[in-house]
């Protein structure tokens, strides 16, 4: 009897173990969403994402869309500014870098690209790669650029910071 509750233990122990080893390999530092309007994105409309210090090493950044069928064009362009703000000593200095990102919305048999939900469609696309020392934080800004000033059928853009190894 002893000895059942003994190995019991231990495999209850173990399964805590495995699960705990599991859930730490997920590199993710950063995964948001800002939700925008419901009657359209305008193109001065910015969403802003502010990333808190990070440990050194390298990191990759994507850009998430969900985007419904109501979406007019194949595709969207947006313009990501990362901003990387350095703080050593007190002193806080900052760097810039602009990208601009295309991301396919409407594939070429007019269905939604990306993982499908009930109602929206997730598109992810890789960004940057990137270096960042101890202490940098982040603060990105997305932006669409397409020429119709109100853009309907985007209802949320996302970003993901994934710490490389």
């Amino acid at each position: 009897m002893n000895r059942k509750g003994h190995s019991f233990s231990h495999i209850i122990a173990l399964a805590i173990v495995a699960i705990t080893a599991i859930a730490c390999k997920d590199a993710r530092t950063y995964d948001s969403y800002k939700a925008l309007p419901i009657n359209g994105w305008e193109r001065n409309d910015t969403a802003v994402f502010y990333i808190p210090r990070q440990w050194e090493g390298m990191y990759s950044m994507d850009l998430g869309v969900r985007a419904s069928q109501s979406y007019p064009y194949k595709n969207i362009t947006f313009i990501v500014e990362r901003t990387v703000i350095h703080k050593k000593r007190k002193k806080l200095t900052s760097r810039s870098y602009q990208d601009t990102v295309t991301c396919n919305i409407i594939n070429d048999d007019g269905r939604l690209a990306g993982k499908r939900g009930i109602t929206t469609s997730e598109i992810q696309q890789r960004i940057a790669i990137f270096p960042l020392k101890r202490n940098d934080s982040l603060r990105i800004s997305v932006r669409h650029i397409m020429s119709k000033e109100l853009l309907q059928g985007i209802s949320d853009v996302g970003i993901r910071i994934i710490k490389r190894r």
